[in-house]
């Protein structure tokens, strides 16, 4: 099958260079590399994981997706980072495909997985913050003056409890509102989880990814209802479309670790 580039941008919503460009930021970060540069056998376990109705005809992704992973595992690739070394270009992207005889959608269709669910995605340290709470506002142009700008800087920085303190002591932070904070970064690392339902789920009591990946489904959907039960005019009703209570405690059991509190 010829590249049909368009196709790129109609999947992924991004230009083929931006594309790359964005699975290329988490190789900046090594914590978060580590644990998200699997091979292909790990890939394939860490997808199904993700959707477990995978090869039921349902959902969002098929079969297809561990048939191309499969593929990449018997032609040599190693890992995520083996892969995607050698398609930073257009070009390079359609000699790999053409030498591997892989096909140029089901390939793009791995790229996009990546990018929307197996990879996380980065989130400005503005957005993990209360816009109503002054007090958590008033750290955050520290945070910028130290190099916290977003999710994967926090978690890179803050994910065992010494980094933790070296932050403490360079930006005066309290600790306290540092480990919120890096929680905050770990549970944006569920695929599509944005400010909107971060903070929400922190203060209705799920505020570490360990409690979200514990909870009960039926007592977290009483502390979601009771969490917007303070606020007139706000009903849990409206928000459930779109927070998804079985999709983040599916995800939240399925993501790799990232804060250590043994070190």
């Amino acid at each position: 099958m010829d590249s049909n580039w368009d196709y790129v941008k109609k999947i992924t919503l991004w230009s083929y260079e931006d594309l790359i460009k964005r699975l290329s930021v988490l190789v900046n970060y090594p914590v978060l590399w580590q644990a998200y540069n699997h091979n292909m056998t790990q890939a394939a376990s860490f997808a199904r994981c993700l959707f477990p109705e995978m090869g039921s005809g349902k959902g969002e992704y098929t079969t297809s997706l561990l048939f191309t992973m499969d593929r990449l595992r018997t032609l040599g690739l190693h890992d995520w980072g083996h892969v995607i070394a050698r398609i930073h270009t257009r070009a390079e992207c359609d000699t790999f495909i053409r030498d591997h005889d892989l096909d140029f959608e089901e390939f793009i269709e791995l790229l996009n997985y990546l990018l929307r669910w197996a990879f996380p995605f980065e989130i400005a340290s503005r957005e993990l913050l209360d816009h109503e709470n002054p007090l958590e506002m008033a750290y955050y142009p520290i945070m910028k003056e130290h190099r916290l700008k977003n999710s994967f800087d926090i978690l890179e920085q803050g994910c065992t409890s010494t980094r933790r303190r070296v932050l403490v002591d360079r930006t005066g932070i309290p600790l306290d509102f540092l480990t919120r904070l890096v929680h905050r970064a770990d549970i944006t690392r569920l695929p599509y989880a944005r400010r909107k339902t971060i903070l929400p789920l922190c203060a209705a009591g799920y505020n570490t990814l360990k409690k979200i990946a514990s909870a009960n489904l039926a007592q977290m959907d009483l502390d979601m209802d009771s969490y917007f039960a303070r606020f007139p005019g706000k009903s849990w009703q409206d928000y459930k479309s779109v927070i998804v209570l079985k999709h983040l405690v599916t995800c939240a059991r399925a993501l790799p670790v990232i804060i250590d509190e043994r070190r």
